[in-house]
């Protein structure tokens, strides 16, 4: 957990002098959990170069619920990230499949 909330704030540090909706990135990783009342995602990602941040499971804001709808736990998903609402989230995902799916 602090390690999260370390890679969390450096998010925000990093991302404060970006104008909103800029395109940081698309990264592949796995749902790991989905909250639809906060509009928020759980996806365990790889190295985020962007940001220098290494692979972890974060929390993400979405920038459309809509997108919520597109996977499920479990998934293995392709994101793009960026600033939605001032904190970093995903502006898009497509579901890959499930783990060990080719």
């Amino acid at each position: 957990m602090r390690a999260f909330l370390v890679a969390a704030l450096f998010a925000g540090a990093a991302l404060a002098d970006a104008p909103p909706g800029d395109r940081l990135g698309t990264n592949e990783g796995v749902v790991l959990d989905i909250d639809r009342k906060e509009r928020e995602i759980t996806i365990r990602h790889g190295f985020l170069p962007e940001l220098s941040m290494d692979a972890m499971s974060m929390v993400f804001v979405v920038a459309d619920p809509a997108l919520l709808d597109k996977v499920k736990k479990g998934d293995r998903v392709k994101i793009r990230t960026g600033l939605v609402g001032g904190r970093f989230g995903v502006l898009s995902i497509e579901r890959l499949g499930k783990p060990g799916d080719r």
